[in-house]
Formats: C-alpha cells, sequence, structure tokens
C-alpha cells in the first residue's frame, strides 16, 4: 500500500506536468481520510451500545471514585441533604475539586446541588453503595 501511496504520481505524466497526477494522488489520500474519519465516528456512536432494559440499570452499582465514596458516606450520615460549603469542610477538598467532582456526580445523576438563597444544598438522590 506505502509503494501505491508513492509510486502513484509518478505514473500519469502528460505533457501539462504532473498536475493530475497530484490531483488524483491528493484525491485519493482525502478519500482515505474521511473513510477513516467516518470509522472512528462510528466506532465511538453512543447509539451502537446494547439498549439496557430498565431493571438491569436498578441492578447494578455505580462505579465511584474513593472521592465520590467519601462524599456519599457523609451525605447518608447527615439525613442524604447537606450544605455545599459543610460537606467541603468535612471532606477536606479545596472549593474547587469539590465543584468538579460535585458537578461530575450531579451528571452521573448520583446527587442534585439545589440553590438556596447564597449556597447550594447537596442531596443524595439515589441510594449509592
Amino acid at each position: 500500500m506505502l509503494i501505491l501511496l508513492i509510486a502513484v504520481p509518478f505514473t500519469f505524466e502528460s505533457d501539462s506536468g504532473y498536475f493530475a497526477s497530484y490531483v488524483v494522488y491528493s484525491l485519493f489520500l482525502t478519500s482515505v481520510g474521511v473513510i477513516i474519519g467516518v470509522s472512528l465516528m462510528w466506532l465511538n456512536d453512543p447509539r451502537r451500545e446494547a439498549p439496557e432494559s430498565p431493571g438491569e440499570r436498578e441492578t447494578r452499582k455505580p462505579m465511584l471514585s474513593e472521592d465520590q465514596s467519601a462524599i456519599v458516606e457523609i451525605l447518608s450520615a447527615n439525613g442524604s441533604s447537606m450544605w455545599q460549603a459543610e460537606l467541603v469542610r468535612e471532606t477536606g477538598f479545596t472549593d474547587s475539586k469539590a465543584s468538579r467532582l460535585l458537578s461530575r456526580m450531579e451528571a452521573e445523576g448520583h446527587i442534585r446541588r439545589i440553590r438556596d438563597g447564597m449556597g447550594k444544598r447537596v442531596e443524595l438522590t439515589e441510594v449509592v453503595g
């Protein structure tokens, strides 16, 4: 294949020079790039995954990192709800780390944050364990 890629531009000679051969060569390389791009998009398409049944999601336990587990334990010990500032103090995380971690957990559906005045309340949305 590599030999063909190198040899193709030199096989088409014409009076106008190598213009036609470079057009064919560039079209070939472009089509290869498009095929690779479409293949990668198809491989990474989230709709390709097998649909899960409703009962399967309930029985499967979510994978939590050590930091996420610490947050779940603290929330569980405090009635599944507490102020975000209190949670940050109890975990000992920096504000930015706690915010990133809580945003990720909220996107995954483990918690929800509710703005209440100047602060936010953090609540568990499901039993995680």
